[in-house]
């Protein structure tokens, strides 16, 4: 999508216009329109043929937010979509400072995924966006941070939407490999022998069921001092999760290409923080296996190793994401020497039964940085909901023939898998999003198209930036 900002009229007779309109400007609409027709609450839309505009309502002009209008940017993009139009003009005179949310919306909206399908939708090819002349500079730039952001997050969807059989741990290793020369990002894989020699025992376990072997990929943005020590983020990648000898229902099991969503995030991320030249030295690590069952699968009642020499013993298979977390998140603590960990996983059922897929869970061991980490997710539109980390539940995943075990049973599951996850961290700050809700979507909303969603990448990003 070509986005250009500039002041004055709209210079292309073909392209629709795009107005934002707040309740109480609704009954100053030329010509008139009823409540009923556009009440201008928020993400309501007007289409007037006549002259080719979009009106999509922003609600109470005291409660309208960066969030308010990437969303109805979005909205506007999905419906000129629908009608055919790729060209637009945004007229943004009012809303300057918001600049950088409206393209994050029009580039979010845009994306579909529809590689295999014969007839695709028709992109935006061209947007013009106005503001006023002393707003021109500083809408740019920030129009210019949104469309990075935004097509990060679309790079996290595209892989993310891949299926399982184009998409595993090996061909995930490849596309890494390549981000890293695209966006001058040092990316170092553990194939399954160096997992093997370095004694990564939980991404061992939970790949040894699978003909496609684990992976652990590492990528380093070093954009502090050589001493800085980096803040490390850690996805969970399962590109496929059968849930092992613990095995599934066949039902909706095909949206288990989506179990990779947290390392995507940390792609996508780290493809941005790259081309924003953030001042900061950063690690990703994306824990990846493919989960299946088999006669070399490991078992309930096994009991393994992590790469920090804790044993746990295995409750149950599909419990594997915190398994293979465990590897990265010790590798973070203890070889990066991390100043603190953020993970994202598709970790868990029951944050969805807690939360619906109105927000993602949130943990964390240090007061400090869990309030930086809400502050960013508030700054890029992405809601965190925190949950408690009570000893009950750490003492619900003690084991009686290991450290801890794997699951603490359907009570409180998203919060006895936070806090397994809290015992790689020991004593570094961390923070835990669980985004199985969050993920991906099985329909269309008004502002985003289905599968995976990108959640995560723009409140990553905004935490490196303020680090």
């Amino acid at each position: 999508m070509k986005i250009v900002f500039a002041t004055g009229a709209a210079p292309a007779k073909d392209a629709a216009v795009i107005r934002f309109v707040t309740r109480d400007q609704r009954a100053k609409l030329v010509p008139p329109v009823s409540e009923e027709e556009f009440s201008g609450k928020a993400n309501t839309l007007l289409y007037l043929r006549c002259d080719s505009t979009v009106c999509v309502g922003l609600g109470e002009r005291a409660k309208i937010n960066a969030h308010t209008l990437r969303s109805a940017a979005g909205v506007a993009a999905m419906f000129l979509k629908k009608i055919g139009r790729t060209s637009a003009v945004v007229r943004l005179e009012d809303w300057p400072k918001f600049a950088g949310a409206v393209v994050e919306g029009l580039i979010l909206a845009d994306y579909r995924f529809e590689r295999f399908k014969t007839k695709q939708t028709a992109e935006l090819d061209n947007v013009r966006v106005h503001v006023l002349g002393e707003d021109l500079a500083t809408a740019k730039k920030a129009g210019e941070r949104g469309q990075t952001l935004g097509e990060a997050a679309n790079l996290a969807r595209d892989v993310a939407n891949q299926p399982g059989n184009l998409l595993y741990p090996e061909s995930l290793a490849d596309r890494a490999e390549k981000l890293g020369r695209d966006f001058k990002l040092k990316v170092t894989i553990f194939d399954e022998k160096k997992l093997r020699a370095g004694k990564f025992g939980g991404l061992i376990a939970v790949g040894q069921g699978s003909e496609r072997g684990p992976r652990m990929i590492v990528i380093e943005h070093r954009g502090g001092s050589k001493n800085q020590v980096p803040i490390a983020l850690v996805g969970k990648a399962i590109t496929f999760d059968t849930g092992g000898i613990s095995i599934k229902p066949a039902a909706n099991m095909e949206d288990m290409i989506f179990d990779k969503c947290g390392g995507m995030a940390v792609l996508g991320a780290m493809a941005a923080i790259a081309e924003l030249k953030v001042k900061c030295n950063v690690v990703g690590i994306i824990a990846s296996a493919e989960n299946m069952p088999s006669g070399g699968a490991y078992r309930p009642g096994d009991i393994i190793t992590t790469y920090d020499g804790k044993h746990v013993e295995i409750i149950n298979t599909d419990a594997e994401g915190r398994v293979v977390l465990a590897d990265a998140i010790a590798y973070a603590r203890i070889d990066q020497k991390a100043a603190a960990i953020i993970d994202l996983a598709t970790l868990t059922g029951a944050c969805g039964v807690a939360l619906g897929d109105n927000a993602a869970g949130f943990w964390n061991n240090d007061e400090a940085f869990g309030k930086r980490v809400l502050a960013a997710a508030e700054r890029a539109g992405e809601r965190l909901w925190p949950m408690p980390l009570f000893t009950e539940f750490e003492e619900q995943i003690r084991s009686d023939v290991a450290l801890i075990k794997n699951s603490g049973g359907r009570l409180g599951g998203a919060c006895t898998g936070a806090a397994f996850l809290k015992t790689f961290a020991e004593d570094t700050p961390w923070a835990h999003l669980d985004i199985a809700y969050m993920s991906h979507r099985e329909k269309d909303r008004a502002d985003l198209a289905r599968g995976a969603t990108g959640f995560g990448v723009r409140t990553l990003v905004e935490l490196v930036e303020n680090w």
